[in-house]
């Protein structure tokens, strides 16, 4: 974690954002069953990634330093994700995210642990739009339990 100070709105919306992820899931889930809900949420989150990596294609293709900024330590310059970043160099970025809103909304709210792990399946296409659409190759290592923090993105330059 960080000592960095939080702003609490901005950190209560994600939050708040990760509460909406869960009932959408659980409605779409008990209407037309998991397959779907899981189908539903990825695409949804894959049309909001796209959206939001035209906004990042400047950093392509190697502005590594641009990603850990404009990527990695936002928003609020990481103080709501608190990511680790593990590598920045001139060949990529690899950062975990030590601190998630929208996963701490899933346990608050009871989620089981298979159930954490699908949700952050469906949430994670968000990310990965986000990076295709900047125009970059990258990894995601979702959480599991027993881990610590969150996920871990590895970002390269497009191959």
């Amino acid at each position: 974690m960080t000592d960095k100070p939080t702003n609490k709105l901005l950190h209560d919306a994600i939050k708040d954002r990760g509460m909406a992820y869960l009932m959408v899931f659980r409605e779409i889930e008990a209407r037309y069953g998991r397959d779907e809900a899981k189908d539903v949420m990825r695409s949804a989150s894959r049309a909001h990634g796209l959206h939001i990596g035209k906004s990042l294609a400047g950093c392509a293709p190697r502005d590594f330093e641009c990603m850990a900024r404009r990527f990695a330590r936002s928003p609020d310059d990481g103080s709501v994700f608190c990511p680790d970043i593990r590598r920045l160099d001139s060949t990529g970025l690899e950062v975990k995210m030590m601190a998630c809103p929208i996963k701490d909304a899933w346990v608050e709210a009871g989620c089981s642990e298979d159930e954490i792990v699908t949700l952050l399946y469906c949430a994670s296409a968000l990310d990965e739009a986000t990076l295709e659409a900047a125009g970059f190759d990258f990894e995601i290592e979702l959480w599991s339990p027993g881990q610590d923090g969150c996920c871990l993105t590895r970002i390269r330059e497009k191959g």
